[in-house]
């Protein structure tokens, strides 16, 4: 599947010297409510699935939960995590905040660091960038 807009892998915690992984050993709690997967579904979705497999077996969520969203407890629960997850992948439209700085998909010749300063410029965040 490819989105129209970006996207996120996850949300990892740090301590300002290093990534937080696998911090607690906490039961992942797979929703029964169809309008919150439909919600993460849509906001984060999983890319390597199908919708429909996506929401039934939850495997993303429950690997970025375990994997990251353990180390943001006891201040962020689950369902916190998530929801803290997709507040801020909503509070900067990356594409928007590129094409502003004249970063277009097909642009050639880019950097990963204009693309890097364009984001910090905007959000004031130090971006990790990985080019393919």
């Amino acid at each position: 599947r490819t989105p129209s807009n970006f996207t996120i892998h996850g949300l990892w915690p740090d301590n300002k010297s290093r990534r937080l992984n696998f911090c607690k050993s906490t039961k992942y709690i797979k929703s029964a409510d169809e309008g919150k997967k439909a919600y993460l579904e849509y906001r984060w979705p999983n890319l390597t699935t199908t919708e429909v497999e996506s929401k039934k077996n939850e495997f993303f969520w429950e690997k970025e939960y375990k994997k990251h969203g353990t180390c943001c407890l006891p201040l962020y629960d689950q369902n916190s995590y998530f929801k803290l997850a997709v507040d801020l992948k909503d509070k900067f439209d990356l594409l928007n905040i590129l094409g502003k700085h004249g970063i277009r998909p097909g642009t050639t010749h880019l950097t990963s660091q204009k693309i890097a300063n364009a984001i910090r410029s905007e959000t004031q965040g130090i971006p990790n960038i990985s080019c393919y």
